[in-house]
């Protein structure tokens, strides 16, 4: 189960990454900010789920 929470956390901090990468310096799509938003809120999420798991 940890593992899968991992592989997740792993997956969602790579999306956010290449989304950070594509990031404009100007005019940012409100699409683009929702989804980091969605990013940002799903790699808490995971991250409190391995604290919590943590002996």
């Amino acid at each position: 189960m940890d593992k899968d929470l991992m592989s997740q956390l792993s997956d969602v901090e790579r999306k956010l990454a290449d989304l950070k990468a594509r990031w404009p310096y100007h005019s940012v799509q409100p699409k683009m900010v929702a989804e980091r938003e969605e990013l940002e809120e799903e790699r808490e999420r995971l991250r409190i789920l391995l604290k919590l798991k943590k002996p």
